[in-house]
């Protein structure tokens, strides 16, 4: 239930900041759910998943513990959904 509303959430979040820079608009959108919803597993043993770049902030701030383990997740979908954005908009450009 957690995740239902939390995507939505993001999803919501993600439309208010691209709508607000217009010019573009799926660029934004794209690269800001990426960074809203990539989840990872918070501790090793458990399946307990959370968002990737809060978890991240979270262990800095209150833990002091600066680990790119959580951020491995991030850096593998985020240059994944680039690429699928830039032939997204080569295939809009060349036939639309």
């Amino acid at each position: 239930m957690f995740w239902l509303i939390y995507t939505i959430t993001s999803f919501l979040l993600s439309h208010l900041i691209a709508k607000t820079i217009k010019k573009n608009y799926v660029e934004i959108f794209v690269i800001t759910l990426v960074f809203l919803i990539t989840p990872v597993q918070v501790e090793i043993p458990e399946m307990d998943y959370a968002p990737a770049l809060f978890t991240f902030i979270f262990n800095i701030l209150f833990e002091n513990n600066i680990s790119s383990r959580l951020l491995k997740p991030l850096l593998i979908s985020l240059p994944f959904s680039l690429m699928i954005l830039m032939i997204y908009l080569f295939f809009k450009r060349r036939f639309f």
